[in-house]
């Protein structure tokens, strides 16, 4: 983490079959450090939980020119829980968020992800593609 920290890269990328249970505060450091970053994409990274969601909105919120954030494939039980918090902000700077292969349908859970995407959509015209 260190080595990266406060290099001005405008992709990051993480991907594959990382397992952090807790410690997504690595990437986010990442991510606050480097002002440049342009774009996010984490694929495959199992079984994040509920402190890492709130450590990676946080620094995804904040961030002052990410504009295209990737998370595929993270979630089985957690994407919609990702999706609210991701869009809980009229402040939200992305153009594009794609969020596949992460259980988003809300069949299990009864939330209407649609519901949910239409009431962001509708206050947030930055975002172009979905």
């Amino acid at each position: 983490k260190d080595a990266l920290v406060n290099i001005p890269f405008k992709i990051l990328s993480f991907q594959h079959s990382c397992y952090f249970h807790g410690d997504m505060s690595a990437i986010a450091a990442m991510i606050d450090s480097n002002k440049y970053l342009q774009k996010l994409d984490i694929y495959r990274i199992l079984e994040m939980d509920r402190d890492d969601i709130t450590t990676l909105c946080s620094a995804i919120h904040h961030h002052p020119s990410l504009v295209d954030v990737s998370i595929t494939g993270c979630f089985s039980r957690l994407g919609n829980e990702m999706l609210r918090s991701l869009l809980r902000t009229d402040e939200l700077k992305l153009e594009k968020l794609s969020m596949p292969e992460n259980a988003l349908l809300g069949i299990r859970t009864g939330i209407n992800v649609c519901t949910q995407l239409a009431d962001f959509l509708s206050t947030n015209p930055r975002l172009k593609e979905l």
